[in-house]
C-alpha cells in the first residue's frame, strides 16, 4: 500500500485561513482551561517532517531561483504533556517566493492511538517578495486557537523503503507521514 502525505495541503489550508481571518483578542498564554495528559514516554521529545519539490525554476539568463516548494512540520511533547508545533510551507514561481510560517504551544491529551492538541498561544507569519500586502507576523486570535485544535492519529511504523521505524502521524487511516527524531 502507498503511502501519501495530506500534510502539505492542510498546512496550506491552516495559513489560508489565518490569512483570511481578521484580527482579534490575542491575549492567550494561559493553559489553565485547556485539557492535558501525559505523553507516552515513547512520544517525549523532538519531532520533524518535511518534503521538497523536485521542480526547480530557472531565469530567462540561466539564474538559478530555487525550488518549487516544500513544508517541514516539527513537534515536541513534553513528559507533562505540553506540546510545540511549527509548520514551514514555502512556494516558489519564478523569482517570486512566499513563505508561511505557523507555531502553536500549548496543552496535549494522548491515548494509545491518537493525541489532540489544545493551543494556548499561537502565530502566523508569512513573507512574499512580490506582493508586500502578503508579508504579516501575528498572534493567533482566540477564535483561531480554538478553531486549531487538532486530533492527530499516531503510531510506530516501518518505512518499507529504508527499513527505519518512524513516528507515523495522521489526520486519518489513509493520510499518514512519516516522522524522525530531531537530531
Amino acid at each position: 500500500m502507498r503511502m501519501r502525505s495530506n500534510l502539505l495541503p492542510a498546512a496550506l489550508a491552516w495559513v489560508c485561513c489565518a490569512a483570511l481571518a481578521g484580527c482579534g483578542s490575542d491575549s492567550g498564554g494561559g493553559d489553565e482551561n485547556t485539557p492535558i495528559t501525559p505523553a507516552p514516554q515513547s512520544l517525549v521529545g523532538d519531532w520533524k517532517y518535511g518534503v521538497s519539490s523536485f521542480t526547480n525554476f530557472w531565469g530567462d539568463q540561466g539564474q538559478y531561483y530555487g525550488n518549487a516548494g516544500g513544508v517541514s512540520v516539527f513537534f515536541t511533547f513534553q513528559a507533562d504533556g505540553h506540546y510545540k508545533q511549527q509548520v514551514y510551507v514555502n512556494q516558489r514561481n519564478y523569482s517570486c517566493l512566499t513563505e508561511t510560517w505557523t507555531e502553536s504551544t500549548g496543552t496535549a491529551t494522548f491515548d494509545s492511538s491518537s493525541f489532540t492538541i489544545y493551543p494556548t498561544v499561537g502565530r502566523y507569519k508569512a513573507s512574499d517578495n512580490c506582493v508586500d500586502r502578503n508579508n504579516f507576523d501575528r498572534a493567533m486570535t482566540d477564535q483561531e486557537r480554538q478553531d486549531f485544535v487538532k486530533t492527530f492519529l499516531w503510531k510506530f511504523d516501518v518505512n518499507p523503503n529504508d527499513g527505519k521505524t518512524y513516528l507515523m502521524v495522521g489526520f486519518d487511516q489513509d493520510t499518514w507521514s512519516y516522522f524522525d527524531r530531531a537530531q
